[in-house]
């Protein structure tokens, strides 16, 4: 079985990262026995409020998952009906502001909502988005208001957002898949006033790579709950145990999570929050110092920290910068770099996804560069 070595960081086309020992464990403990998901949930939930000061939440098949789950639940809330149409969402729309659209928005198509573009990105003297323009969108038909918190610097802050929505009683979604760390990250966006929070679980988080998790409001997760449920149920026994009718299978039971995924995404959340990432930071910079003159022969290479991981990058390359990932990417094992630095003429090496056995080939695979 082919295996390469990620120098992009935890990326979902290499793979992610590798899962610690402690995540490990528990995924096979939870493989060992049977569970019922949704009490498993439960649990997950208690575990994902207490990591985000959310009043609940989900662990879903990745960020994307979560983006579309939260979507359908401001959609059709827990009305059964509407839950059961769905992705025919009556013409709901999620209100986004340009700078913030990106190809992963699709989730909200998927749930069946119109995306109403607001605004422009922001560039000095070209575009800004006002504030007058995302309430001028805030209308009947308006469920969500969604929000890339990567893109910020590209429209309104999500304070602002989150109170301009508000007020027209609109939830708002954010997309942070990859926003972490810092650990504060999990309860900023929600502090802000955010509705559904969407985190991947297998980034920085270091659980399943096929992982996510939904964080917010009690009512939108609940949604969430319905929709996703096998509801292969006796329905005398659901009615009675629930309080109502059961819906029928939703929108979100072709996005299952099994019980390993659950288990590891919470031991791998519970675990980050304990983590000194300030401490892992500083030690990728150290070893990427010694990086220096392996690389030298290619030309200075810088260690940049604009970033929360420091990552070291060889500029002014040109073409042959592709020339060299193409080099590195042909050894055994292959050791990928991040693709969009190439297109500036940058060979760059993200330190965080790989693991101190693998730092001998990368230093191997740098040094036969030259």
């Amino acid at each position: 079985m082919p295996r390469l070595v990620s120098a992009a960081g935890f990326t979902t086309a290499l793979g992610g990262g590798t899962l610690p020992a402690d995540v490990r464990r528990a995924m096979d403990e939870a493989a060992s026995s049977t569970y019922r998901p949704d009490d498993l949930q439960r649990w997950a939930s208690e575990a994902i409020a207490e990591a985000t000061g959310a009043e609940a939440g989900w662990v879903t098949t990745g960020a994307e998952a979560a983006l579309t789950l939260g979507a359908a639940a401001c959609i059709a809330g827990t009305r059964l009906a509407d839950l059961d149409r769905l992705p025919d969402a009556r013409g709901a729309e999620i209100v986004v502001q340009r700078g913030h659209r990106n190809a992963y928005d699709r989730a909200f198509r998927s749930a069946g909502a119109t995306i109403v573009e607001v605004g422009y990105p922001y560039h000095e003297g070209v575009g800004l988005t006002y504030a007058w323009q995302l309430e001028e969108a805030l209308g009947e038909r308006t469920v969500a208001v969604g929000h890339l918190a990567c893109a910020e610097h590209l429209g309104l802050p999500l304070e602002q957002v989150c109170s301009l929505a508000s007020a027209h009683d609109v939830p708002v979604i954010v997309d942070a898949a990859a926003e972490l760390p810092p650990v504060a990250n999990l309860r900023r966006f929600l502090d802000a006033g955010a509705a559904l929070v969407a985190f991947s679980g297998g980034k920085a988080i270091r659980g399943p790579q096929g992982s996510g998790i939904l964080a917010g409001r009690r009512d939108l997760i609940e949604s969430v709950r319905l929709q996703t449920l096998d509801m292969d149920v006796d329905v005398p026994g659901w009615t009675a145990a629930e309080g109502g009718e059961p819906p029928h299978h939703g929108l979100g039971r072709s996005m299952k999570v099994g019980k390993e995924q659950i288990v590891g995404a919470v031991v791998a959340l519970q675990a980050f929050v304990r983590r000194d990432h300030e401490a892992e930071a500083h030690e990728h910079g150290r070893w990427l110092e010694t990086l220096r003159p392996v690389v030298a022969p290619l030309g200075e290479a810088e260690i940049r920290r604009d970033a929360f991981y420091p990552r070291l990058v060889l500029p002014g390359l040109g073409p042959r910068a592709r020339e060299l990932a193409e080099r590195l990417a042909a050894g055994s094992p292959p050791v990928i770099v991040p693709h969009g630095p190439l297109r500036r003429g940058e060979l760059v090496v993200w330190p965080q996804a790989i693991s101190p056995d693998d730092r001998p080939v990368v230093e191997a695979a740098l040094a036969a560069l030259s």
